[in-house]
Formats: structure tokens, C-alpha cells, sequence
């Protein structure tokens, strides 16, 4: 498989970013509580930060991917990064670390939907599908072995992990800077006679109703996958210790990490054999039954097995988005799409307001998580309707 040298690029610059955030962000609201002694409103102040910013830069991004070149955008995305990372050590107030949250989003959400633009770009059709889920599988190696790495070496001191963060961006930036000097062609932007505006953004979300759809579903999806990681554990809680919930749901966690490690390659052939529409509604389905029987079941095996499922359905979804929005979305407007699919994040606000909501009122697990979980699967609908419409002639265009 010949690709060009960026793609490898950004193949490596996303596992080294993800590894990164994960050797310090997991654990965030347990150092803040620990060394701070912020209350419970105030971590999560500190935590939604990083979804609300994400959310704002879905749009105030979104013209800039398209219009700009490229390697600015992802030099800019590195240095807001790397700031934050660098100056971590020396916050101790709490209007620090929401400025911290702000900066480290915006950096990130400058990186991202600009990697899965350029690989939507540069990237031929017949590779397109693998390239997504590799970088799908990797930024899920990142998710199992930083966090596993970051409990070795926490005694050592924040300090002394946020310097290795600051190393590992060094590195990244090294990296590209050789890729921009080898392949500059790759990251002009195309001359564009359309003004890529906020207007041209709300446009395009109405207009398309494809993406829509899509997008919406997305919102769906995301708010049961968040439900797993920020309903179950308190769940777990209300008939366990503090230690016995948190040893179970961290081995639910180490099932999870293990099927994604294990099973996205046969995933990626199945997706091969079926269509990215039959991958998707086949991921939509097995994951709220994975949550529900998760939430219901008493059994730790029986558990396990459900988390499987949760998975398998996460990993379909997820891998197949991406290739869905570039079926759908323009070509001089790539990284305008990428970024709106930042919207999703509405989903990981809602699961812990409605599930905490939902929890204090419902005691029963069927009932519960029977709500949770259909939420999150009328999600099929969404992915259904999104592939009735017709976006091949859709175009957008704003006069000079």
C-alpha cells in the first residue's frame, strides 16, 4: 500500500496526541480532588470544559480548515497543545485550569477534524476505508496502554508527566515540519470561489440534510456510549464501595480496550464484505444492547460479554463515520463537514445530565438503563433517514 509520507505523518501525530491525553486527562478530576479539594461541581465545571469548547470550535473552526493552509493550522493546534501541557504544572487556582481545559480543546479541535481532512484528501478511494480504521485502531492503543503507563510513573509527580508531553509534542512537530518540506503541494487550499463562513457552516447543516441526519444520530450514538463511562460507574456505586465499583468498571474498561485491540481487524473485513450503511446500523444496534445488558446484568462474565457487544457496535460506528461524512460531504468543504461533526460532543454533555437525572429518579436497572439505552438506538432511524436523502447535486454557494 503506497501512501504519501503525511498520511504516515498523521497516522503518528495522532497516536503520539492521543497517547498524550491520555496519560494525564483520565485522571484529571481525581488530581484536582486530591491535591485541590475542588467540590464535585467544580471538577465538572472543569471537565465539561473540554466538550464546550469543542462544541464553539465546531463552528468557529470549521471555516478556517478550508481556507487556510493546512500546516498552519496544525502548527497553531501543536503550540496551543503543547502551552497548555507545559504550564499544567504550575496552575493552583481554578480559573487556571478552565483556561487550561479552554486552550488544550482549542488546540485539539484544531488538530483533529484537520488530520481527517487531509487524509479524506490525500488519500485514494481504495485505501480510504483501511486508512480511517487504522487511525481508529491506534488512537485506541493510545486510550489502553497511556493511561496503564501513567499509573507507573504518577508517583514521580505531574511535573515530571507533563515534561514527556511536552517531549512527545516536540517530537510531532519535528515530524511534520519534515513532512511539510517534503510534500508542500499537499497543503495549499484549493481556490475557492465560495466566502466559507458561519452562514455557509448553518448552510450546510440545512441544506444537507444528509449530514443532518447523520449528525444527529451521531448525538444519539455518543450520549449512550457516555452514558458507559459516566452513568454505569455511578451505578455500580449505589450497591458497591467506592473500591469495589471502581475495580469493576475498571475491568469492564480493560475488556473494552482488549476487544478494540483484538477485533478491528475482523471488524475491518466485515466491513469490507458488507456496505459502510449496513456497518453502520449493525454498530448502532449491538451497542445500546451491550449498555443495557451491562446495566442489568449481575454477573461479571455475563457483564464482560455485554461489554464485548458494546464495543463491537463502538467500533462499526465509529470507523464508519468518518468515511460516511466524506461520502457525503464536498470537496472544498471537507474540513468544513469534519469540524461540524464536533456537534456530536451534544451527546457527551447530555448522557451525564439525563442519565444523572434519570438515575436519582429510577432505582430499577431495567427500567433505567431500558431508557438509556433506546435513546441511544433511535439512533438507527437518524442513520436510516440520512441515507434516503440525496446529497450528490447539493451544493452551497454564498456570492462574493
Amino acid at each position: 500500500m503506497k501512501l504519501p509520507i503525511i498520511i504516515y505523518t498523521l497516522l503518528i501525530a495522532t497516536f503520539l496526541e492521543r497517547f498524550s491525553f491520555f496519560l494525564i486527562i483520565p485522571f484529571l478530576s481525581i488530581y484536582l480532588s486530591k491535591n485541590f479539594h475542588f467540590s464535585g461541581f467544580q471538577i465538572g465545571i472543569i471537565i465539561s470544559m473540554f466538550a464546550i469548547t469543542a462544541l464553539f470550535m465546531s463552528f468557529f473552526a470549521a471555516p478556517f480548515i478550508d481556507k487556510i493552509n493546512k500546516s498552519m493550522i496544525i502548527y497553531i493546534g501543536l503550540f496551543l497543545a503543547t502551552l497548555s501541557f507545559a504550564v499544567f504544572p504550575l496552575i493552583n487556582h481554578f480559573p487556571g485550569f478552565i483556561l487550561f481545559s479552554i486552550i488544550n480543546s482549542i488546540g485539539n479541535s484544531l488538530l483533529s477534524p484537520t488530520y481527517k481532512t487531509m487524509i479524506a484528501k490525500l488519500v485514494d478511494q481504495t485505501h480510504k476505508h483501511l486508512v480511517f480504521n487504522i487511525r481508529y485502531f491506534i488512537i485506541n492503543i493510545s486510550a489502553v496502554l497511556a493511561p496503564l503507563l501513567s499509573t507507573q510513573i504518577q508517583h514521580l509527580g505531574v511535573g515530571v508527566i507533563c515534561n514527556i508531553i511536552v517531549i512527545v509534542y516536540f517530537i510531532n512537530t519535528a515530524i511534520f515540519t519534515y513532512a511539510f518540506l517534503k510534500e508542500r503541494n499537499n497543503f495549499k487550499t484549493s481556490t475557492m470561489t465560495q466566502k466559507s463562513t458561519f452562514i455557509v457552516l448553518i448552510l450546510i447543516a440545512l441544506k444537507n440534510r444528509a449530514f443532518l441526519l447523520l449528525i444527529i444520530g451521531q448525538i444519539l450514538f455518543v450520549f449512550g456510549y457516555n452514558v458507559m463511562t459516566s452513568i454505569l460507574p455511578q451505578f455500580f456505586a449505589i450497591d458497591n464501595s467506592q473500591v469495589e465499583a471502581s475495580k469493576l468498571f475498571a475491568l469492564l474498561l480493560s475488556v473494552n480496550g482488549i476487544t478494540v485491540l483484538t477485533c478491528q481487524y475482523f471488524v475491518f473485513k466485515f466491513s469490507q464484505i458488507t456496505s459502510i450503511k449496513t456497518a453502520i446500523i449493525a454498530g448502532s444496534t449491538l451497542m445500546p444492547i451491550g449498555l443495557f445488558f451491562m446495566g442489568t446484568l449481575g454477573n461479571f462474565l455475563f457483564q464482560a460479554l455485554a461489554m464485548i457487544l458494546f464495543t463491537l457496535g463502538e467500533i462499526l460506528v465509529f470507523t464508519m463515520i468518518d468515511i460516511r461524512i466524506d461520502e457525503i460531504s464536498e470537496k472544498d468543504y471537507k474540513g468544513s463537514y469534519y469540524s461540524l461533526a464536533g456537534l456530536q460532543k451534544i451527546g457527551a454533555l447530555l448522557a451525564p445530565l439525563i442519565g444523572g437525572v434519570l438515575l436519582d429518579k429510577i432505582s430499577n436497572s431495567i427500567e433505567l438503563f431500558s431508557i438509556l439505552s433506546v435513546i441511544s438506538l433511535i439512533s438507527i432511524v437518524l442513520f436510516i433517514m440520512s441515507y434516503k436523502e440525496t446529497t450528490n447535486t447539493i451544493k452551497v454557494e454564498i456570492e462574493s
